[in-house]
């Protein structure tokens, strides 16, 4: 086996200095709370004091503001400042955080077994309904290398990419934290011929990072010479939940309000977890890239602000790889960039000087972690066609629903907004590359982690994994699950998936004193099939289309009964349970008939292949099966990444705290996959992407039925609470921190 060591410390990130323009700080006296943990209110709920100026409190319209204005988003691969810079600096790979960020993340999930979000942070009273990342983060990442003379430019793959207001929202936002009233104003569309061409087409500020053969841009936002570092931080807009569970059908989501600090519903800890959960992995990664300290994100439901939070890079470690020590974060950053550039230079071997289209995906196997990678060789117009495939829909709801026209083609224009890590000295250090594995006993271990890989492969091949991911989306959904740990959520759904399959599952954890307390639903087998056959037999078996679901229904009442316990009456918990096992029933049963008719599908379109196969040999008999195979897949590479973690020489699942001296270095193993197991796992990688990026069913039915209607409950509230307090304010004196004496409604808000 070819094992290799990749060590952290041979891994240098080098600033690269390149003459910039100035950065902006944040206005209205925002920067305090730079230096204050926790969440600043716009408005104090009790006093009704303003913090800042209250034109903070309401966002400029959509509609109102003249987008064209703002100088146009400019991807890697068309960046030429970025592309020069990476030829002066002798660099094989270009890329930005909106681009690398994506694909970054799987490297995490990787090198840290799957490791569970930290819910420290948040109270103990909020309801943590998952350690797990969502379905959108866990999805396989895509992207385009673009062959650009010499070097590779990383583009993100926008197959599945739609406007919605957020990503507006975003643009104009960024503005307001960062300009004077008077400034911000000359962005309505009836003052923005006050805006030069000079402004419009201003140069912005980047940095550039160096790291093995990449050369990494990112934007800087805002800038205060008093935070750590080089006093660089990333500005984020955060909707609120009603917003985000639909961002194209945003209207009837509008009016949900944050109102306290803490609480499951309209509070900023709603959002702060939802954050672990959704955006800190990226945004951490985002930050590291961009030599950045943190982010400062304003939290609103697209018509009001309502506060801010200033939330440095260990605060998010602190969620992600549990320790706010950064060097673990810092550590893995780069042994993941390490990681990636190995697999990035077999593409580009097996494919020299061609764009290609790449497909990353870590599978979820608790016992080996393995990356499936695939590299396919695209033509410049099947990269604009997938580019492109959303782009109508897009103009539409530009058009329609933001009112805004066409934006004119603009030169020079400027890349999005990236970041960057604190970096060592080594200014230009040299990386030693990986190191590879000689000892014998290391080998042999190899071999039993080859055994399992192969097997979770073989597992993924017959479609048990899409099963798997079924069952627990379903579980997640529904509830039934919540505040669960992972590993008592790995055995549910293992003793779920042996019940469906008939088989038992090969990776499951085994119980240990640890946890005994936690019995699995496996542990009494027997007494589940004695109660199944006699539902069978009541349900006259096989003649009844739910027969399945009665078996499932034993199981998922046993977890169900372990899951709330003591917590709501009897009764309650009865009632809770049978709404959330229809729930997941009704989950599970669409999402394994909808699969198993794309397999039934999948399945034709094989046999159509073979027998056309078989046409194509009879009529050309001189080319052998092999040379058929080759012309079908020899233009698709895949590979599959294995990795062992050693901290200190010592095997560990993760590293979970490392000292300045602690070295961490990872083994790892690439292989490449025959041309049938390729494409079957390539399609099947491509199918659990397209499932989890496209929209299914009615988007508005689900919105509306999410945690048992609480949204739309929310949502109501928050409309009610609003106008209530409209009306009280306009007969109250406004007061605003720092201000002497108070105004009145009109004055401040007209």
């Amino acid at each position: 086996i070819d094992v290799k060591r990749l060590y952290s410390h041979d891994l240098n990130l080098v600033p690269i200095v390149k003459p910039q323009p100035a950065v902006p700080s944040v206005s209205y006296g925002l920067d305090r709370v730079l230096f204050n943990p926790g969440v600043y209110h716009l408005q104090d709920p009790r006093s009704r004091v303003y913090n800042f100026d209250p034109y903070l409190s309401k966002i400029m319209p959509i509609k109102e503001f003249d987008f064209n204005a703002l100088k146009q988003y400019v991807t890697s691969s068309k960046d030429e400042t970025l592309i020069a810079t990476a030829r002066e600096h002798g660099k094989k790979y270009t890329g930005s955080t909106s681009s690398m960020t994506s694909m970054l993340s799987h490297f995490h999930f990787l090198l840290s077994s799957w490791r569970p979000i930290n819910s420290e942070m948040v109270s103990q009273g909020f309801p943590v309904e998952s350690e797990q990342y969502t379905a959108i983060m866990r999805a396989p990442a895509a992207t385009f290398l673009h062959w650009k003379d010499g070097v590779y430019a990383i583009d993100a793959d926008k197959e599945y990419d739609s406007s919605n207001i957020l990503s507006m929202l975003g643009k104009s936002m960024e503005k307001l934290l960062t300009m004077t009233k008077e400034e911000y104003e000359r962005y309505r569309h009836v003052n923005s011929d006050q805006i030069s061409e000079e402004e419009r087409n201003a140069d912005e500020a980047f940095h550039y990072t160096g790291l093995g053969d990449f050369m990494m841009r990112s934007q800087l936002d805002a800038h205060d010479p008093r935070v750590p570092g080089t006093g660089m931080f990333d500005l984020k807009t955060r909707a609120v939940i009603s917003i985000r569970m639909d961002a194209k059908g945003f209207q009837k989501g509008l009016g949900y309000e944050i109102r306290q600090r803490f609480g499951q519903w309209e509070s900023f800890e709603r959002e702060y977890h939802d954050m672990i959960r959704s955006a800190f992995l990226k945004y951490s990664l985002q930050v590291r890239m961009g030599r950045m300290d943190g982010i400062f994100v304003a939290f609103h439901n697209t018509q009001r602000i309502f506060g801010f939070q200033y939330i440095p890079l260990e605060e998010m470690d602190l969620s992600l790889h549990g320790t706010s020590n950064v060097l673990l974060g810092d550590k893995e950053f780069k042994l993941s960039l390490g990681l990636l550039n190995e697999l990035l230079d077999r593409a580009t071997n097996k494919f020299p000087e061609q764009s290609l289209r790449l497909h990353f995906e870590t599978r979820q196997s608790e016992k080996t972690p393995f990356m499936y990678f695939f590299a396919k060789p695209v033509a410049p117009g099947e990269i604009e066609a997938v580019q492109n495939a959303g782009k109508a829909s897009i103009d539409a709801f530009e058009t329609e629903v933001l009112g805004l026209g066409k934006s004119p083609a603009t030169t020079g224009a400027t890349p999005e907004s990236e970041d960057v890590l604190d970096i060592e000295d080594a200014e230009d250090a040299e990386d030693s590359g990986p190191s590879e594995i000689q000892d014998m006993e290391d080998v042999a271990t190899w071999e039993e982690v080859r055994a399992m890989v192969d097997e979770a492969m073989e597992a993924d091949e017959v479609g048990v994994g899409a099963v798997r991911e079924a069952i627990e989306i379903a579980l997640d959904e529904s509830g039934l699950l919540e505040s669960q740990s992972i590993e008592n959520t790995r055995r549910y759904v293992d003793a779920l998936l042996s019940a469906i399959t008939g088989n038992e599952v090969s990776d499951e954890p085994q119980p240990s004193e640890d946890n005994s307390s936690a019995s699995t639903p496996a542990s009494s087998q027997e007494e589940i099939e004695a109660e199944d056959e006699e539902e069978a037999e009541e349900s006259n078996g096989d003649n009844n289309p739910n027969a399945s679901m009665m078996t499932l229904r034993n199981l998922i009442k046993r977890m169900a009964q372990k899951v709330d316990v003591g917590k709501p009456s009897a009764a309650q918990r009865e009632a809770d349970d049978s709404s959330r096992l229809k729930e997941f029933e009704r989950i599970l049963r669409n999402m394994i008939t909808q699969s198993k008719a794309e397999d039934a599908a999948r399945d034709i379109e094989d046999a159509n292949d073979e027998e056309l196969a078989e046409l194509t040999e009879e009529k050309a008999s001189c080319k052998s099966k092999e040379a058929r195979d080759s012309e079908l897949d020899g233009s698709l590479l895949g590979m599959v990444l294995t990795i062992r973690n050693t901290v200190n020489g010592e095997y560990v699942t993760r590293p979970n705290e490392l000292g300045e001296h602690d070295d961490w270095a990872v083994e790892y193993n690439i292989d490449e996959m025959d041309a049938k197991r390729t494409r079957r796992l390539y399609e099947m990688c491509k199918t659990r992407r397209q499932k989890i990026f496209s929209s299914s069913g009615d988007r508005d039915v689900q919105w509306h039925q999410m945690w048992k209607g609480q949204l739309s409950m929310s949502t109501q509230k928050g409309r009610t609470f609003r106008e209530q307090e409209t009306m009280e304010a306009k007969t109250k004196p406004v007061y605003v921190v720092g201000e002497e004496g108070a105004k009145t409604y009109e004055e401040v808000f007209g």
